[in-house]
């Protein structure tokens, strides 16, 4: 039961990390944008990386509640990975 528990509980960390910017890539690629999901494998690593980064760094720090700390950490970066990705995307049409 323990397993499943952590299971589920990594599974909608995934969701809420990789969630928005998954979201926005398929609505670009249901556009016609070809390219929607390429930016994707750079940008899931360094989510993951920056997300983990300020976890620890918050518990170097002694924040207390970590578990909420985290919550909004990884709520936070989620945003601004899809928000990184319409980014992208502007430049690119930007340029063309």
């Amino acid at each position: 039961m323990r397993l499943l528990l952590i299971a589920f509980a990594t599974l909608v960390f995934l969701g809420v990390l990789w969630g928005p910017a998954f979201a926005l890539a398929l609505r670009y690629w249901r556009r016609g944008d070809a390219r929607a999901f390429g930016s994707l494998r750079y940008l899931y690593p360094a989510q993951l990386l920056a997300t983990v980064a300020l976890a620890f760094g918050a518990d170097a720090f002694g924040y207390r509640q970590p578990a909420a700390i985290l919550a909004g950490i990884t709520l936070c970066v989620g945003v601004c990975g899809a928000f990184l990705l319409f980014l992208a995307r502007c430049v690119r049409r930007w340029r063309a």
